[in-house]
């Protein structure tokens, strides 16, 4: 397969590159089915929570559900009772 471009290259250079011939194999663009499921598996992922992990506020919920739900449980086993 000779380029096209050998028109703008020095008439020594064209020679000796005209002695090289590059023999390209078939390639297949078909994955296989193997290779599609490897590249879901081992794709990134986005993270939900990377919008709100700036904000103060989700920080403070995180460290406040704990303690509003043992005391919301407590009441109720107490009203329960």
């Amino acid at each position: 397969m000779k380029s096209h471009n050998n028109h703008s290259l020095p008439k020594e250079l064209r020679e000796q590159l005209e002695q090289y011939t590059v023999d390209v194999p078939p390639l297949s663009f078909k994955k296989k089915i193997s290779d599609r499921v490897a590249d879901f598996m081992s794709a990134p992922v986005q993270n939900p929570l990377d919008h709100h992990a700036s904000t103060s506020g989700l920080l403070l919920k995180i460290q406040l559900t704990p303690i509003v739900l043992t005391i919301g449980i407590s009441a109720g086993l107490l009203l329960f009772m």
